[in-house]
Parts: structure tokens; C-alpha cells; sequence
């Protein structure tokens, strides 16, 4: 059976996926030891394919968004600076650490992971930018690691999704464990929005 596109009538209010398609079952929420703050563009706000808003969801104790780029608005650092843990900020920028089991020696945490979120020149520009955050050390993800994201292209496959650069960035500073929980549900929901996008409504898990 095919529709046409669900509008944003159609969608959960939850999770803006179709409501035939809804994945709120699939989030499953638990708490780390890291902190997590996602620095949002506001332009991605309205954009259902953004995946900071189910980082929020699925780690809500320890996930915030804070949102930049509102107009007549200057963004404030000091209250994300202010969270507890050793503040990283996840961006391959030319002088970025690459988190792996060295860095974690060098490095003992609790942390707190401060991640642009935007497209890509957007997110390479906040820490430039933005008063506070520039005095941060990057931190990079190790090779090999892929997108699974097909809602957006990337021009490098290593150019991963928010969302996934956080999954794998807490794998690494906690465990696989907290990988796999975000990535399952990360996987869910890529393959249903890509279902409705292409006009196929028949559920399958």
C-alpha cells in the first residue's frame, strides 16, 4: 500500500515521525555519567530529520539542547559551561584529540561532551564563535567509523549524523553498551522515516 507524504498533520507529536510509523516505543530512556550539551542552530529546529531532539529523549537526564543563531538573540555560553564534568568539545577540528583508550588515561572523566548541531559549516563555526568555547580542547572521533544516517547526504561517509557522533563518542568514554542502546533506536527510526519518504507503509521490525 503507498500514501502520499504525510504533512505534519499526520506526524506523533513526540517523535514528528508519521503516526503509523511512530517510534516512541522504540525510545527507551536511561542515564550515564557523561553530560551531554547539543548546541542547535535554530534553523534545524524545524527540520523533522534533526536527531539532537531524540538524544534529549533517550538520555534526559543528562542530554540538554541549547539553541543558537535566534535572530536579535546573543547566545550565552556560561550556562552550559557551567554543568559538571570535564568539558570536551566533539568536533574534528585540525587540532582535535581522538577519543580512545589513551585519552581516557590522560583524561579521567566525568565528562561533559558540548556538540554543535547544524550542517556542517554551521557546527564548525560555534567554537570559533561563540565566547567560552573556544578555549575548549576538541575531541574527534577514531577512524573507521561510518554514517548509517540516509535522510541527509554527507559529502564523506565519515561525516556522521549529531546523533551518531555522540553514540560512539559515549562508547568510547563509557562503554559499547551505551552505543548500541542509542544506535538501536537511531536505526529504527532512520528506517521508517525512510519508509514513509518513499511512500511505503507497510511496518515491518
Amino acid at each position: 500500500m503507498s500514501q502520499r507524504r504525510a504533512g505534519h498533520v499526520n506526524r506523533c507529536l513526540n517523535c514528528r515521525v508519521n503516526n503509523h510509523f511512530c517510534v516512541c516505543d522504540y525510545i527507551k530512556p536511561f542515564k550515564i555519567e557523561t553530560n551531554v550539551s547539543l548546541v542547535v542552530h535554530v534553523r534545524e529546529l524545524k527540520l523533522t530529520s534533526n536527531t539532537a531532539q531524540f538524544a534529549q529523549k533517550m538520555l534526559p537526564e543528562n542530554a540538554e539542547v541549547v539553541i543558537r543563531g535566534r535572530m536579535n538573540e546573543t547566545f550565552q555560553s556560561a550556562p552550559t559551561l557551567e554543568r559538571s564534568g570535564r568539558p570536551f568539545f566533539l568536533y574534528p577540528h585540525e587540532d582535535a584529540l581522538e577519543l580512545n583508550e589513551d585519552f581516557k588515561q590522560k583524561y579521567p572523566g566525568p565528562y561533559h561532551l558540548i556538540i554543535p548541531d547544524g550542517n556542517w559549516q554551521q557546527a564548525r563555526k560555534v567554537r570559533q564563535r561563540e565566547e567560552g568555547f573556544s578555549s575548549l580542547p576538541a575531541v574527534k572521533l577514531p577512524p573507521g567509523i561510518t554514517s548509517e544516517y540516509g535522510l541527509r547526504k554527507a559529502q564523506h561517509p565519515e561525516w556522521v549524523s549529531t546523533y551518531e557522533a555522540m553514540a560512539h563518542a559515549l562508547g568510547i568514554l563509557e562503554s559499547k553498551e551505551v552505543t548500541e542502546k542509542l544506535m538501536n533506536f537511531f536505526r529504527v527510526w532512520v528506517r521508517r522515516t525512510e519508509q514513509v519518504r518513499s511512500g511505503d507503509f507497510s511496518l515491518e521490525d
